[in-house]
């Protein structure tokens, strides 16, 4: 008996979520349509390098570049985790979403199930677009998985927001360099108290 596959189309807020999804699908297809790949052109364009989602971007961008590099990622390039990635520019026409992007990301889902049996899954943060999914009878599903089918975090509120979220977490450069210039006059502390230590030793000894 043929075993579906697991075919994910991911949604560009699933990508900026957590760039390094493409290793935590199992063995699973994962598909990117090129609206993503245009969503993430623009991110990344963000003239503070240090913005969440531009880094998010980047680094997608650099994961796919590396793949394609040496793979037919138009075919599918494999990936360390056993996943495969391609890129696709085929879709459906639909108008039920308000963006042309987020039309063309379902309607590449729908396209993919219409060409085959395989186990066809949109994954979005955004619920408006998994209820257009399921509407074409495609499983949808939210990112992270455990978070079920919450609505609260669509997906231009994702893209929008300034606070870095829970996958990109750092420490601005600014702080950066001021701790490691706090750790510098600890060390410097340290030292003094030693050598200070070391010398009077040394004159009670005479």
């Amino acid at each position: 008996m043929h075993k579906k596959r697991k075919i994910y189309v991911l949604d560009t807020s699933v990508v900026i979520e957590d760039p390094d999804v493409f290793y935590k699908l199992g063995d699973g297809d994962i598909v990117l349509p090129t609206a993503v790949i245009k969503e993430i052109d623009g991110l990344k364009r963000n003239p503070d390098p240090e913005e969440p989602r531009a880094r998010a971007a980047r680094k997608v961008a650099r994961t796919l570049d590396r793949l394609g590099s040496y793979q037919d990622i138009s075919m599918g390039a494999r990936t360390f985790s056993g996943s495969t990635v391609r890129i696709s520019s085929r879709y459906a026409v639909i108008d039920d979403l308000a963006s042309n992007a987020d039309n063309r990301i379902v309607g590449t889902a729908i396209k993919l199930k219409e060409e085959s049996d395989d186990n066809v899954i949109l994954v979005s943060t955004d619920g408006n677009m998994r209820n257009i999914a399921r509407s074409y009878q495609i499983k949808a599903e939210n990112y992270p998985f455990y978070l079920g089918d919450s609505l609260s975090r669509p997906k231009e509120k994702l893209l929008a927001e300034r606070n870095p979220h829970r996958y990109l977490q750092s420490v601005p450069a600014r702080s950066r360099s001021h701790n490691k210039t706090s750790e510098s006059k600890g060390i410097n502390a340290v030292v003094l108290v030693v050598i200070a230590i070391f010398f009077i030793l040394l004159l009670n000894a005479r």
